[in-house]
């Protein structure tokens, strides 16, 4: 595969074409601005799967702006001062053990990303006086050029550090809007002086961070770009400016490029969902490769490998960057090496793990790998004491759950009353636009046959039986059933699943009304609209999808309003005459809602077995606490890892 084809970043070889992309590792950095050793675990277990380099995640050269000395300590990593030698050299000398290469990236700033206190305290910079993104909305203040030359300075001092440390090379970070991209585009750079005007200009001071790495590090230490080919939005960079600024970066000396897209108002560009297609990036990254010599790396949404190497056969980049795919499964590399595919554990881009938890202030994991940013702890090792395990229920907590206890030594019996494997995310039940968990399921499928766990389908579980199969140990993980609400003239036959609304088939003589909004309304509208039949979402409250991330909400209401979809907000359903519901909304307008079928989408209750309170049953996932996919996999996991 053209995937483990040795490439090189200027002189620096690589040992395969997969780099693992930035990102921060939020808790499992320590205040005084080192990588913990939890952290330092973490992107080398990366290394022990064989990724070819290692980017890590924002990295920071100064602490004179954008804080002060009343700021409280913020997780993220620094690299001015000597006492963090001590992590890098860490991190590069247990990577390289395992001929993986390590680049740290490095940057400038925020800029208008700063938060409350930032604001208030004349603390947020940028090139011009632009609204920050996050409340209270305050102006940046623009940076002055001695100030500007500071940081620059700051970059030199950072670099030769680094390079004395042993790292590799370092990325710069000018995308997604951050205080270096703010730089670039006219957007919010309207300076006077020579920082602003022309693109040239508006890259002075990337050109001066270029070189002032160069002078730290030396001329021939390689220096990565990453930047967004376009802003996609109103007066940010076009695909065509983007090129321009590539063929400029690349005669400023910067030895690579890292393309990928969008800023924080369309966040579900630089950090893409499920419901986005993987490859879908990739023409950008082809773009900049007809107009440079420098390697390209493509970024975002990129997930297997088959869509890895198609990239690469069809020189749309010379170098792939697979971010979440790594954290959901360290060994991504060594497997698609083997070609086993199947055995690579998906990543959901469900944003449940990894940046919803950074937001939270913990350390960055994974909703389908809970050992994650957590390697030792977690590591998971064999009983000194094989145990008879019986769990009730195939879906995917009693799944994982089954495949941790396996590979723990037990012996284990999974019963599931249906007629197939997955719950609430059977095969049969995913749509085309959740293609991720599909592979998720089919690989938890893959695992409990690899450990020979013994399944019985269509077996409803009944407490008579607990004699006939003898466990030690019983696992709760029968999951969850739809809520539904009285509401009078609704009548029992025109009601539907919402599991029903979920399916690939022709839905146009469909029309439903869909009571409430949350993640499984949403996508249930979207699949039946994509597939020929007309739904209309009702939520009471006024937000659609509420628990989502926000990058992936933003894609769902997008396509909500692509497929012109009718929603009503803060609206309440007050009763029906058989084919219409009478709605009434906040301002206590009324109106009706034509429909045929009628689905509640208003929350799930746990499933209630006649075991409940007999000893040594363990209960898991959403027959213990009903929530996401992520709450199904970490409580199956890191309870069933104890027994």
């Amino acid at each position: 595969m053209k995937l483990f084809d040795i490439g090189f970043i200027g002189n620096l070889k690589l040992n395969n074409r997969v780099i693992m992309a930035p990102m921060n590792v939020g808790g499992n950095n320590d205040s005084d601005g080192c990588l913990s050793q939890r952290g330092i675990d973490y992107f080398v277990e990366r290394a022990k799967g064989g990724t070819g380099m290692i980017v890590t995640g924002a990295v920071r050269v100064t602490r004179e702006f954008e804080r002060d000395h009343k700021t409280i300590p913020l997780w993220m990593l620094f690299a001015d001062h000597m006492i963090h030698a001590k992590w890098i050299s860490e991190l590069s000398e247990r990577c390289h053990d395992y001929g993986t290469k390590v680049c740290l990236q490095l940057t400038p700033g925020g800029g208008r990303q700063a938060g409350a206190y930032a604001q208030t305290n004349n603390l947020a910079i940028g090139p011009s006086e632009n609204p920050c993104y996050y409340p209270p909305y305050k102006d940046t203040r623009s940076l002055e050029k001695y100030e500007i030359e500071k940081i620059v300075f700051a970059f030199e001092k950072a670099a030769r550090l680094i390079k004395e440390s042993g790292a590799d090379a370092i990325q710069l970070h000018g995308h997604e809007g951050y205080l270096l991209d703010q730089f670039t585009s006219p957007l919010w750079n309207r300076r006077n002086d020579e920082y602003g005007g022309s693109l040239k200009n508006r890259l002075r001071f990337s050109k001066e961070l270029i070189l002032a790495i160069k002078r730290g590090a030396s001329d021939d230490f390689p220096v990565i770009y990453r930047y967004g080919l376009s802003h996609f939005i109103e007066g940010g960079r076009s695909i065509e400016e983007g090129l321009e600024m590539a063929k400029l970066l690349e005669s400023f000396g910067v030895d690579a490029l890292d393309i990928d897209a969008g800023v924080y108002e369309n966040w579900y560009l630089p950090h893409p969902p499920t419901t986005i297609p993987c490859g879908s990036f990739a023409y950008l990254s082809e773009y900049v490769k007809s107009v440079v010599k420098i390697p390209v790396i493509s970024s975002a949404r990129i997930g297997y490998p088959e869509i890895a190497e198609n990239i690469l056969r069809k020189n749309q980049a010379d170098f792939i960057s697979l971010g979440r795919p790594l954290i959901a499964d360290p060994f991504w590399c060594k497997k698609a090496k083997a070609r086993e595919f199947n055995k690579i554990r998906p990543c959901l881009a469900c944003h449940e793990g990894c940046l919803k938890r950074l937001m939270q202030y913990k350390y960055l994991s994974c909703a389908v790998n809970p050992t994650a940013g957590n390697e030792e702890y977690l590591h998971l090792n064999v009983s000194n004491k094989r145990k008879e395990i019986l769990i009730v229920g195939g879906g995917i907590s009693g799944m994982v759950a089954a495949i941790t206890c396996a590979k723990r030594g037990h012996n284990v019996t999974l019963l599931e009353r249906r007629s197939s494997l997955g719950g609430n995310f059977r095969l049969d039940l995913i749509p085309s636009f959740k293609n991720d968990y599909k592979r998720y399921i089919e690989y938890l499928i893959d695992e409990l046959s690899n450990y020979n766990v013994i399944i019985h389908l269509n077996h409803f579980f009944e407490k008579k039986q607990l004699n006939e199969f003898k466990a030690d140990v019983i696992i709760n993980a029968s999951g969850s059933t739809f809520k539904k609400l009285d509401i009078i003239g609704v009548k029992d036959d025109d009601i539907v699943s919402p599991f029903s609304l979920y399916q690939v088939k022709d839905y146009s003589s469909l029309n439903v009304a869909i009571i409430g909004g949350g993640l499984v309304g949403v996508e249930a509208a979207l699949n039946v609209v994509l597939q020929g039949g007309q739904a209309t979402i009702i939520e009471k409250y006024d937000e659609l999808a509420k628990q989502s991330y926000r990058a992936n909400k933003q894609h769902l209401i997008y396509l909500l309003k692509q497929n012109k979809i009718q929603t009503y907000l803060n609206t309440e359903v007050i009763s029906s005459n058989g084919s219409a519901l009478f709605c009434k909304d906040k301002d206590l307008n009324e109106f009706v809602v034509d429909y045929n079928s009628i689905s509640f989408c208003v929350g799930m209750l746990p499933n209630s077995l006649e075991f409940e309170e007999m000893e040594n049953v363990l209960t898991i996932g959403d027959a213990d606490n009903v929530d996401n996919v992520m709450n199904a996999v970490w409580t199956a996991f890191r309870k069933s890892r104890l027994i």
